[in-house]
């Protein structure tokens, strides 16, 4: 019987963010028991993906994700309910204690969590035939679009993604989004597993925190979280 089994991840940041790896079956079926904690709607949505591999990858995180959630609430993971904020960020409805955040590609998805914080989290795919320069301004700051340039042709790419799975994750953190441009932050060069922003700190991001996390070969990762917890 096919089954979602998220593999829980060490990371360096707080106890009490829990960050889990999601790995995709692509020959599963959305008829499978496994995903019978899915909502309607949220079915609807997974089969109005064109591409199986998109539907697979939405549908299984979110299962994973309810059963996690589950664990924590105490609840069956079919009675969960999401809620959007004004920021469109999903968040369970009626209990505001606890917090996540998920990302997927590829063949992996990783969901974030905490009782006591914001959370972010992203991973990206490695694409060598990607050309990161058609999208540098929207995501890189002039002095990490440099940086990148001037490494060795090989090491390019997974400097780009590092660029990129770090800002997102700071960014879903906020719940802000990316309306303001990636590209106004800047995390390069790395040199340790610590996300340093350097340069113009927004105010928003001040009290957010993140760390590159280990990923499968040709994936960037980065999970993030807000420095002050809800009782703060």
């Amino acid at each position: 019987m096919y089954s979602v089994d998220p593999v829980p991840l060490t990371h360096e940041g707080p106890s009490d963010v829990s960050l889990w790896r999601v790995d995709f079956d692509f020959d599963a079926s959305l008829d499978d028991a496994a995903f019978a904690p899915l909502s309607d709607d949220e079915r609807a949505r997974a089969r109005a993906f064109l591409r199986h591999e998109d539907a697979l990858r939405f549908a299984t995180v979110r299962v994973a994700l309810r059963a996690q959630l589950a664990g924590h609430l105490g609840m069956a993971a079919h009675a969960i309910r999401f809620a959007l904020d004004a920021n469109r960020r999903p968040h369970v409805a009626d209990f505001c204690a606890i917090d996540f955040n998920v990302s997927h590609a590829g063949a992996h998805g990783l969901i974030a969590m905490s009782r006591c914080r914001r959370v972010g989290v992203d991973i990206e795919q490695h694409n060598d035939q990607f050309d990161w320069r058609s999208i540098e301004s929207l995501t890189l700051d002039d002095s990490e679009a440099a940086w990148i340039a001037q490494l060795d042709a090989a090491l390019q790419i997974a400097a780009f993604y590092d660029a990129w799975v770090a800002k997102e994750a700071l960014v879903k953190t906020t719940g802000v989004g990316i309306t303001r441009g990636l590209q106004h932050l800047t995390v390069l060069p790395r040199d340790s597993a610590r996300v340093t922003l350097r340069n113009h700190i927004p105010d928003d991001m001040r009290a957010i925190s993140a760390r590159w996390i280990a990923a499968p070969e040709a994936y960037a990762a980065c999970v993030a979280w807000s420095v002050s917890t809800f009782a703060e």
